[in-house]
């Protein structure tokens, strides 16, 4: 088992706000087009599209995608380097090559090709320099990996369904809490990333030049989302899986919820670290609790299994609302491993969104969910501290409704790194 210890900074103590750099537009280009690539600016977003119904190869789709990002942020390279330099300290970073590498074989073949293909379009090559300004292949790999390779990680979900739901169908809110950079550079390249294949088309709410899922969706009205839940597990990433990039391909070729979670379920010990999927369909929501490789509660010990609204939960743990699941970055189902009582962040979270929730009656409409994600105390506080589910590092939140593909998307602005006191949400066409 290869570890590397105290690897990698904390994205919680990076929270000094200031204001980065705006993008300078008379060197943007406001779209690009080529065979089956296009990007639109869509001001504070990139508008993606990944065509495989053109025949493209990965490796060209890759190649193509990389030509374009450059032609839409000339400073990408520079953008994504400095944000690895910021998160992986000068001793550490050669480090995190060997967990890079020791996931690499178990990715798929294309995705491996989309990801090299990308890298040929920048000026790295293969020299893995710490803060050149230039990004490598490797570096590629590395930034693609790192929700396995550094975690850090923190997010929040809510979803109503059923009688819940004024809709009736599921109405789900997933807030993304990670750390944006000190030059805001996620922020500056982050995206609605459509890849159109054949038999199915699925949609990724991230970052250009990232292919993994973070949080994404599928024609089939299947959503999912990732959110980490630490045990203290020891680290191992030897012979390991990417679990983003396995979530893309459930999204890629399941059809329900039930069997994107399974196939997520079948490969839960493979992955590098313990986490929980949120997911949702036009019906319902559940949370997938993996804890494959940590301790359990109550004389049991939950390996990996979905939490639905009217699942058994810890004790101390309360969920009063039925058609209606919740989740912050702690496991909660009846005999899985407490890393929520002791987690001061967890639980003023866990208690703010049961109350803001409750206070918008037995049926919820999407705009009292939206005000429920973005509960703050007057403006976004500390993440660590404040309990706000809008906080100082929140970089987006994605109300989502799978029965009607609505989708409403609130991204931090590009230009500065302090949030809104009120997120703005924009209205984003998908599968058009």
């Amino acid at each position: 088992m290869k570890k590397v210890v105290g690897m990698f900074a904390a994205f919680a103590l990076m929270l000094q706000m200031g204001c980065g750099p705006a993008k300078d537009t008379l060197a943007v280009k406001p779209s690009f087009e080529e065979e089956g690539v296009s990007i639109v600016d869509r001001g504070n977003y990139f508008d993606v599209t990944l065509d495989y119904t053109t025949g493209l190869t990965p490796r060209r789709m890759g190649e193509l995608f990389g030509k374009a990002i450059l032609q839409m942020e000339p400073e990408y390279e520079s953008l994504i380097d400095s944000y690895i330099a910021e998160n992986i300290n000068k001793n550490d970073y050669p480090g995190s090559f060997s967990r890079v590498e020791d996931l690499k074989p178990q990715l798929e073949q294309s995705y491996k090709e989309e990801i090299e293909g990308i890298a040929s379009a920048f000026s790295g090559g293969n020299e893995n320099k710490r803060a050149d300004g230039k990004l490598s292949l490797d570096e590629l790999y590395l930034f693609n990996l790192l929700p396995d390779v550094a975690r850090g990680t923190q997010c929040s979900f809510i979803s109503v369904f059923g009688e819940s739901s004024e809709t009736k169908s599921t109405i789900s809110a997933r807030i993304l809490d990670w750390y944006g950079g000190s030059k805001n550079q996620l922020p500056r390249i982050q995206g609605v990333i459509t890849i159109k294949h054949p038999q199915k088309s699925i949609c990724s709410i991230g970052y250009m030049g990232y292919i993994g899922i973070i949080t994404g969706l599928n024609d089939s009205k299947v959503f999912a989302a990732i959110l980490d839940s630490q045990s203290g597990a020891p680290y191992s990433s030897e012979g390991r899986r990417s679990y983003p990039m396995d979530l893309r391909y459930a999204l890629e070729t399941q059809d329900t919820l039930d069997s994107a979670a399974e196939f997520m379920k079948e490969h839960s010990e493979q992955h590098t670290i313990n986490y929980l999927l949120a997911f949702s369909d036009e019906k319902e929501s559940k949370v997938l609790e993996n804890n494959f490789s940590g301790t359990g509660t109550n004389g049991k010990e939950v390996r990996c299994e979905l939490r639905g609204w009217d699942s058994k939960l810890n004790d101390g743990i309360t969920w009063e609302m039925k058609n209606a699941v919740g989740s912050v970055n702690s496991f909660m189902l009846y005999g899985n491993k407490d890393n929520y009582s002791d987690n001061k962040c967890n639980t003023k979270r866990w208690e703010n969104m049961k109350a803001e929730l409750g206070k918008m009656g037995p049926v919820v409409t999407p705009d009292e969910l939206k005000e429920v994600a973005s509960f703050n105390g007057g403006s976004p506080g500390a993440f660590l501290d404040s309990g706000d589910l809008y906080n100082k590092m929140t970089l987006q939140i994605v109300v989502y409704q799978p029965e009607s593909f609505e989708l409403d998307v609130f991204f931090r602005p590009q230009e500065s790194r302090k949030n809104p006191d009120k997120p703005v949400f924009e209205k984003i066409q998908i599968f058009n």
